[in-house]
């Protein structure tokens, strides 16, 4: 992912157990017995960079509480004794919905993580759990009272963000060729027929990956829709940009990888549908 410049953690060491010691010097040596007996000293120990900030499921409940307390009770109040019976239930039933707000900054957001994955996906890497629990926001705006501040600072803020949690992450067929070994491939597609077969299943993972993180949006933050189709905007233009002039000429040498994926998005999708109506 690193070699692909996709914002991860980085792999700070691997250190084998037999190689730490406690504070006093001793040497810990792990032993595992395999099934055929065999004494196995070879466990290790993966150390990882600890990425600061928040997640993007955070930022999002962030948002949410900071739009619900921006209006004062003293005015909400005034608002209900001044309105008739249909006003106040109307209030009531909006106060009693929980919904994801939608502004030019969740959409951002989204957008973004759409260019992350796709670069993720490009590299020949799949997530596995793609939520917004396992998406950080390394830089989340600092929280403010005074609300023509936090407008302002929100207005030049982007967020940097970083994926994490790769252990169910498996690896495919990297995307990000050269030309020349994009052609060649073409080629050999047109000659051999198991070459198609490999892609078709390494678009079937991908679109698995992203039906994973679209049901994790809908599930977890209510009538974001817009919000998937954000990320799936970015997902598309960014491999729709990769291979591309700069004057916008030509659309890539990757836009068909991404309407594969689409394709077989669909595909998944109404699979899902008959698994939550037949069982």
């Amino acid at each position: 992912c690193k070699r692909a410049e996709v914002a991860c953690p980085k792999v700070l060491a691997i250190a084998n157990w037999s190689n730490l010691k406690d504070s006093d010097g001793n040497v810990h040596k792990k032993s595992e017995t395999t099934k055929a007996g065999n004494v196995c000293t070879t466990s290790s120990c993966l150390f990882i960079e600890h990425v600061q900030g928040c997640t993007v499921r955070q930022y999002f409940e962030h948002r949410l509480e900071s739009t619900a307390t921006q209006d004062s009770p003293s005015s909400k109040r005034q608002r209900l004794e001044e309105g008739d019976d249909s006003n106040i239930l109307q209030f009531k039933q909006q106060q009693d919905r929980v919904t994801t707000v939608i502004d030019s900054h969740t959409l951002c957001v989204a957008y973004n993580i759409g260019i992350l994955v796709g670069k993720m996906h490009a590299a020949g890497v799949v997530h596995g759990d793609l939520t917004t629990s396992n998406i950080m926001i390394q830089n989340p705006p600092p929280p403010t009272n005074d609300i023509t501040n936090q407008e302002t600072e929100e207005r030049s803020w982007e967020a940097d963000l970083v994926l994490i949690d790769f252990g169910l992450a498996t690896s495919t067929n990297s995307t990000i060729v050269t030309t020349a070994a994009a052609a060649a491939s073409s080629n050999d597609a047109s000659n051999n027929n198991k070459k198609p077969h490999k892609q078709q299943h390494s678009a079937e993972e991908k679109a698995v990956d992203l039906y994973v993180l679209e049901r994790a949006f809908l599930s977890t933050h209510p009538e974001s829709e817009p919000l998937v189709e954000e990320v799936l905007k970015g997902y598309r233009e960014f491999f729709e940009g990769l291979g591309s002039n700069n004057d916008g000429s030509s659309e890539g040498v990757y836009g068909h990888v991404a309407k594969a994926i689409f394709n077989r998005l669909e595909q998944v999708r109404l699979r899902g549908r008959k698994r939550e109506c037949f069982g």
